[in-house]
């Protein structure tokens, strides 16, 4: 009775051995990736939409009106509380100092913020000499000319915020190349080749507001202090994390 038993249970094991190895082949590709020693686990941060890039223009602005804009205000973010009240002033102007004080907490509680933006870039054919990829574009969705960044949001005519807000990165153009040691590089080219395309791969730009511009506060500079990049379109396996310098805006948007 104790050899069927025996005979049966190694069996088993050897099964479980045997799906365990094919399930670590199958993932191999993913984890080399996450061999980079370059990769940190900082914690990840917003990424940039119009409702941030109105707080980062109010906390540029130390004269803000905020007493202007507290009827758009109540209208988008609390519409609820502005369709109970609208039509009551006295009421209404009461709720108004209560929203008031609860916007500009939750505007400074972003202040300082880093951000992120999405886009994707191209990679050239890989140097060895330099142990890189040359980036040829990169794309940004909505991109204006000499990389700028238009954010909308749909707002009632009536509202007194702008539709529109445009993002300028200082130091963009830093952005020249992917450094990848050779076994790493050879990882990124045949996967890319797997899903059908060559050397494209997402990266998340990562900034800080730091200037506001125009009428309205619809122009925003920025500089990049570092960029991700991903060898998933998921943007869920880090490649490789780089940091950039710090320059200064002296240019008008």
């Amino acid at each position: 009775m104790k050899l069927p038993l025996i005979l049966i249970l190694s069996i088993l094991i050897s099964a479980c051995s045997l799906n365990q190895r094919n399930l670590f082949s199958e993932s191999s590709t993913s984890n080399d990736f996450n061999k980079n020693t370059l990769l940190t686990t900082k914690k990840q941060q917003p990424y940039l939409n119009w409702d941030r890039a109105l707080t980062a223009s109010i906390l540029l602005n130390k004269d803000y009106p905020f007493s202007l804009h507290m009827n758009a205000y109540a209208a988008l973010y609390h519409p609820d509380i502005f369709t109970l009240y609208k039509n009551d002033d006295a009421l209404f102007a009461l709720q108004k100092i209560k929203l008031r004080r609860r916007w500009k907490s939750d505007n400074e509680q972003q202040r300082n913020q880093t951000l992120l933006l999405r886009s994707e870039i191209n990679l050239g054919a890989y140097n060895s000499q330099q142990q890189a990829f040359p980036i040829q574009n990169f794309i940004l969705d909505d991109r204006e000319p000499t990389y700028h960044y238009k954010l909308t949001r749909s707002l009632s005519k009536e509202s007194t915020f702008p539709a529109s807000f445009y993002l300028y990165i200082s130091n963009i153009k830093q952005l020249k190349q992917l450094k990848l040691e050779p076994e790493l590089a050879r990882l990124l080219t045949n996967n890319n080749i797997q899903k059908g395309h060559i050397n494209r791969l997402p990266i998340d730009i990562e900034f800080n507001i730091n200037q506001v511009a125009g009428e309205e506060g619809q122009g925003l500079g920025a500089v990049m202090t570092r960029v991700i990049f991903y060898s998933d379109e998921n943007r869920e396996v880090p490649l490789r994390i780089d940091s950039f310098s710090v320059v200064d805006i002296n240019e008008e948007y």
